[in-house]
């Protein structure tokens, strides 16, 4: 097959927020606690409505939804987002097609986010990436308000998957924005022995003493304990089993001995950059990566390994209680969902648009993605069967912490 010549701007990415903050090993786990200790924990489990995908769940709404027929809002809509995670151009598009301006805070976790919005600290609009893992403590909060569908004419172009989620039966609150899967990105120049990603085995060679100081795995508890569960034969990322928990944690201590891996969520820059052979990684971080490709590398020097048994997650756009200008931020919500626009947009994101339209075919086709990374790509019969992190309890996401530390502290 003749090799493709691809030409990718370098762009920046919502990770790149880690290198704008001090971000230590084991912060994420950290940040947690100390949201803990200021109030931002879960409501008490009772007053929570955690939708899962054995149990889906149809959201309390609290209010009415924006009236139909009215026109949008003029002035500025502020929308609350991770750094650089849609495309200015994208931005810009929107702004000249209503005449108005966006106004974009930039928030670095959800628990961030969410003890904001709980303050009052912020007052978007519109928020961007959040996903189900927070949205119970949201309505619980009474944070979002009930969208209404006449505005969001290009709702139809989601993929089926995510239309009626398990998490907001009916999308009452939420609208997918990108969809992703848990994975091994490495460096096709590495010699790395790609026959050993079979089946659930391959999560293994990550503690492939070869890769010494040059593996990494994800800053996110719930990600990297559940690839220790995983390699495991433990299936169920979101166990309450303590004895689970803690055998996970004994891996992820022989990972430390084995590997020392660095913790963090730059995989898509360290590896694309050289400086990493493999990591744990979400699988739009190698899409992403491209982007930071030293001058010369070819895309094909960036591989993704998609697992039997993998976690798929999304993460949603959804409006606040207290916006001021909902048919705007309606109409915001809907110019995503174009498939014009989110081919626009999919390039600087790196993560791929929730939509049926955008298959793989349509992405290599329209140079957004090269081919040898096509298996990085969520389809929608993937992302139904992959796995689900879902909302824990505090006390069972206590055990999930405890896991965490022991293998952050070494």
């Amino acid at each position: 097959m003749r090799k493709r010549n691809f030409t990718f701007v370098t762009r920046l990415t919502r990770r790149q927020f880690v290198e704008r903050s001090l971000y230590t090993v084991g912060g994420g786990a950290a940040l947690v606690r100390l949201l803990a200790a200021c109030g931002a924990t879960p409501d008490p489990t009772n007053s929570l409505v955690i939708g899962t995908p054995d149990a889906p769940v149809t959201l309390p709404t609290v209010g009415e939804p924006v009236a139909d027929g009215l026109v949008p809002e003029s002035g500025t809509l502020s929308l609350y987002n991770y750094a650089d995670y849609i495309n200015p151009e994208t931005v810009a598009a929107f702004e000249a097609a209503y005449g108005v301006k966006v106004e974009i805070s930039i928030y670095d976790t959800e628990e961030i986010a969410l003890a904001k919005m709980r303050s009052g600290g912020v007052k978007p609009d519109v928020v961007l990436g959040l996903t189900d893992t927070v949205l119970a403590r949201l309505v619980a909060a009474e944070l979002l308000q009930p969208l209404n569908p006449s505005y969001l004419t290009n709702f139809g172009n989601v993929i089926s998957g995510l239309r009626d989620p398990y998490y907001d039966l009916g999308a009452q609150y939420t609208v997918p924005y990108v969809i992703y899967a848990n994975g091994i990105g490495y460096r096709t120049d590495r010699g790395i022995d790609t026959s050993r990603f079979t089946g659930d085995e391959g999560w293994s060679e990550l503690w492939n003493p070869a890769y010494a100081g040059r593996a990494g795995v994800l800053d996110s508890y719930r990600d990297t304990i559940s690839m220790a569960l995983f390699r495991n034969g433990v299936f169920d990322p979101n166990t309450a089993d303590a004895a689970a928990l803690s055998r996970a944690a004994d891996e992820l201590r022989a990972l430390n001995a084995a590997v020392s891996p660095k913790v963090d969520i730059l995989a898509y820059q360290e590896i694309a950059a050289g400086n990493r052979d493999i990591s744990l990684c979400w699988s739009g971080d190698m899409l992403a990566g491209i982007g930071y490709l030293a001058e010369g590398d070819p895309a094909d020097v960036l591989g993704f390994w998609y697992p039997d048994t993998t976690i798929t997650a999304n993460d949603f756009f959804c409006i606040t209680r207290e916006s001021t200008k909902p048919v705007l931020a309606h109409a915001f919500i809907d110019f995503l969902l174009d498939t014009e626009n989110a081919l626009g947009n999919q390039p600087f994101v790196g993560y791929q648009p929730a939509l049926e339209a955008l298959t793989a075919d349509v992405l290599v086709g329209a140079g957004n993605v090269p081919e040898s990374l096509v298996g990085a790509l969520v389809t929608p019969e993937r992302y139904s069967a992959g796995k689900r992190l879902v909302s824990l309890s505090p006390e069972v996401d206590a055990l999930w912490l405890d896991a965490w530390t022991q293998f952050t502290t070494g």
